[in-house]
């Protein structure tokens, strides 16, 4: 499956926000926060908060835990 479909899958399962959901594509494809700042045009910080966010929605502690649950959806 692609990583759109997984993302989009994910988003809805835990009820993410469109930018959580273009954060959490990034963050599947192996984008660092700084490049996912730069690409989506906000501040580090959003995309931590974004980050923290998904994180929390989603019930895991860190990128690895979040990429086995989008994987294993």
């Amino acid at each position: 499956p692609d990583i759109e479909a997984l993302c989009a899958k994910a988003a809805r399962t835990y009820d993410l926000t469109r930018r959580e959901e273009d954060v959490l594509r990034l963050l599947v494809a192996g984008r660092t926060a700084p490049q996912i700042a730069e690409e989506l045009v906000v501040s580090p910080n959003t995309v931590k908060t974004h980050v923290r966010h998904i994180y929390e929605k989603s019930l895991v502690n860190n990128r690895q835990e979040l990429l086995d649950k989008v994987e294993a959806r």
